[in-house]
């Protein structure tokens, strides 16, 4: 059997690299992979734990999601040598903490291009493709935070939410094509995601906050890295991802954490007309815990 052409974005560093590494490692060759990154300084890491298998069942590509330019050229190399994109795993975003009115718009905007806009150009360049051949699986990376809502993370949930609302509309259209159409719904996972939302946040002047907002955020500062207290590595991560495709999880919404948030996730569910989703959270985030549970 040929192996499944694999096109993933964002493999510079956490769960991007780990899939990349994961499924070009596959000890029956049964994936090559395309690993996609918007600046080839950072493919260090990748070109090390993936050097047994570089240039063969593992390629290193340039391409910036944020460009149309750049996806376009990028899948079009892939088609080019390959003939077809059989997976495209859209894992690249980001996110930041911070209270709402002290974020510019601009960054607002920017995460957006990234988390959902890059998304939608991958998706509008592979999908011709896979549309001609009626065939193909499309993985775009959401998050729990795509489905509950998460004060200080407001944007990122937002960006998420329309990755969300995107599949979902996509899923059934697809489905005509012989397409699948996954939402990976991750929880926390031990990666640099957290340090590069510190990272981004240092450009926002979070003292214009009011008072209040700003004890609140200490307060549940405290308690969400409590709970974030158990992450899956990233390795759990890729195998989880290589199951979906290989079809050992064939449901349109793949949740990796069955405990994070899950209170939340049953709530919204269970009414979504209620206050209890909104109550849930304002008690778990916002109050003072001084025994350290949760």
């Amino acid at each position: 059997m040929a192996s499944q052409i694999v096109l993933i974005s964002g493999c510079s560093s956490g769960i991007g690299l780990a899939t990349a590494v994961f499924l070009a490692k596959d000890a029956d060759k049964r994936f090559k992979v395309y690993a996609t990154m918007r600046n080839l300084a950072k493919k260090g890491q990748l070109e090390e734990e993936g050097k047994d298998c570089l240039g063969d069942t593992l390629i290193i590509k340039q391409m910036d999601v944020c460009s149309d330019e750049s996806v376009e050229k990028a899948v079009k190399e892939v088609l080019d040598a390959e003939g077809r994109i059989d997976v495209l795993f859209n894992n690249a975003g980001y996110g930041f903490f911070s209270a709402l009115e002290c974020v510019p718009i601009s960054m607002a905007q920017d995460m957006f291009n990234v988390n959902f806009f890059g998304t939608l150009r991958l998706i509008k360049a592979v999908l011709p493709s896979m549309k001609a051949r009626q065939s193909g699986h499309i993985i775009n990376h959401s998050s729990v935070g795509g489905i509950v809502g998460t004060p200080f993370v407001d944007i990122y949930c937002a960006s998420k939410f329309a990755v969300e609302g995107l599949s979902e509309s996509l899923a059934p259209l697809l489905w005509q094509f012989d397409i699948r159409c996954t939402i990976l719904e991750t929880g926390p996972v031990q990666s640099q995601i957290h340090q590069t939302g510190v990272d981004w946040g240092k450009a926002i002047d979070h003292d214009t906050a009011d008072e209040k907002t700003k004890k609140l955020k200490e307060i549940w500062g405290e308690n969400f890295l409590q709970l974030c207290s158990e992450k899956m590595e990233t390795n759990e991560m890729a195998a989880f991802i290589k199951g979906i495709i290989l079809g050992q999880n064939t449901n349109f919404r793949c949740y990796s954490h069955s405990d994070f948030l899950a209170d939340q996730i049953a709530a919204k569910f269970k009414d979504p007309a209620t206050n209890e989703l909104i109550e849930i959270t304002s008690k778990q985030l916002f109050e003072k815990r001084e025994d350290g549970n949760k």
